[in-house]
């Protein structure tokens, strides 16, 4: 259910993007305010839009999201005290904490708004050691900046 809501997010923010850059276009006088004459096919063309953001929008959520493995031998007590500390530096705040999940969220409403809700990391255990969630961008520089604080797990060997 949550990657089709994240489709769904994401084909209206398509939309809503393209629909602001042709506004801001009609309003510096760069195009016709005419549908006809802003698209080749006018009105028809807008079904054709539509069914590629549909399209787009589908398979975002797969990529755009991941679950990445946290190279550590540390302890959920290490791990857990170090994603703490680690995100309290950062522009997010301690939303929610189970016995095996930590889960952070942006402060900035702005970042909040511009990623539509999708701000969400979660840094939890897994079954083969710590895993880190939510956007491919965050995780991939936020897990490398927890691991360097983390026992690397070669030391374990």
């Amino acid at each position: 259910m949550k990657y089709f809501i994240r489709s769904v997010k994401y084909f209206f923010y398509f939309a809503f993007l393209t629909t602001a850059i042709i506004l801001v276009l009609v309003a510096i006088g760069a195009v016709e305010g005419n549908i006809d004459t802003i698209f080749e096919g006018g009105y028809s063309s807008l079904w054709k839009i539509a069914i590629f953001f549909a399209l787009v929008a589908a398979v975002y959520p797969k990529f755009g999201f991941v679950c990445r493995k946290l190279e550590t031998t540390g302890s959920w007590d290490d791990v857990r005290n170090a994603a703490v500390k680690y995100f309290s530096e950062k522009p997010f705040k301690l939303e929610t904490e189970t016995a095996d999940a930590v889960t952070f969220r942006r402060r900035d409403i702005i970042a909040k708004i511009s990623k539509m809700g999708e701000d969400r990391i979660t840094v939890r255990k897994a079954e083969d050691g710590f895993a880190m969630e939510g956007l491919r961008k965050d995780v991939i520089t936020f897990a490398t900046g927890l691991e360097y604080r983390l026992p690397p797990l070669n030391e374990a060997q």
